[in-house]
């Protein structure tokens, strides 16, 4: 029976024409990050140009490995096994160059991040690094919330237990392009019919509202934050008219201080010997020889009519 692969149809004599597709297969560069997806791109273009015989493929795939990745299989290139060349080669690329399960459930659980993605975009590389594990769809769910904004998680919250964990990556792929100032422009060019078809009913109802409600809470916030600067600064400014600087109080005058000391009455102390009246209590011995004395419980002040007298 003739071989059907087009590798070694070049081989013949006149096989002209599978030879230039043979030779024209060019394989992407090996992908340590996810063997599983490079074995998919190799085998479709396998399968476009009818290679199937194992030592065809087998060639081709080391043809094509970066040397780093062909020292880690430098024992089955040495010396290939004689049966099933291409599938065992590639079950041990997978098992020595690929990602353990181990460190994928590692990156899952505690290292993977939101970045510059879009949560949909999060959600399938946290399915990638998930693999054929197991893992309960709520527990998954709760993964998926944790790596998205504070501001995005909780106004999904209240519809996290109602709705699949894929339609919470659409939901928050809108409510991010809502909120982001740069795509606010876009978002309204957009025209309705596109918007519309791009989600369920249902969902594009829910994110508009979800936008009116955030669009009057940032509103009423920021009027509440002016209120109170204005108030404040209110408030400084009474402060400052009803208190104003203190001055310090004079001393009382040396005059003064004698007459306390001295313990003589007004006149007295004000008119020494020429005083015409006098009030009690006062130490002074004139005090007898004044012919027109007021007693008196409680010190008075001339007035001016006696003034204008003296």
């Amino acid at each position: 029976m003739p071989d059907s692969d087009p590798a070694a149809a070049a081989t013949a004599p006149g096989s002209t024409g599978p030879a230039v597709t043979a030779f024209g297969l060019k394989l992407p560069p090996y992908w340590p990050g996810d063997p599983a997806l490079w074995f998919a791109q190799v085998e479709a273009q396998f399968l476009t140009r009818a290679i199937t015989r194992q030592e065809t493929k087998f060639a081709h795939v080391i043809s094509s490995l970066q040397p780093e990745v062909a020292q880690e299989v430098r024992d089955f290139i040495i010396a290939p096994p004689a049966k099933d060349r291409y599938d065992k080669l590639k079950s041990e690329l997978v098992k020595r160059t690929g990602v353990s399960e181990q460190k994928r459930i590692h990156q899952l659980l505690n290292a993977e991040e939101l970045g510059d993605r879009k949560p949909t975009q999060l959600l399938r590389r946290m399915r990638q690094l998930l693999g054929e594990s197991t893992l309960e769809e709520g527990i998954l769910k709760q993964l998926f919330l944790q790596r998205l904004p504070n501001n995005v998680r909780i106004i999904l919250a209240s519809s996290s237990d109602s709705v699949s964990i894929e339609q919470l990556a659409e939901l928050a792929d809108r409510i991010l392009e809502i909120s982001s100032p740069f795509s606010v422009s876009a978002v309204e060019c957009t025209p309705a019919s596109t918007t519309v078809s791009s989600s369920p009913p249902q969902v594009s109802a829910e994110v508009q509202q979800l936008s009116r409600q955030v669009t009057q809470l940032t509103a009423q916030v920021q009027a509440l934050t002016s209120s109170l600067q204005e108030d404040r600064r209110s408030r400084s400014q009474h402060r400052g008219a009803s208190h104003p600087p203190r001055r310090p109080s004079s001393s009382k005058s040396p005059r003064r201080q004698q007459h306390h000391q001295g313990a003589e009455c007004w006149y007295h102390w004000t008119y020494g010997d020429r005083a015409r009246k006098c009030v009690s209590p006062c130490s002074s011995s004139r005090r007898h020889s004044t012919s027109h004395s007021t007693p008196s419980t409680s010190q008075s002040y001339p007035q001016g009519n006696d003034l204008a007298k003296e």
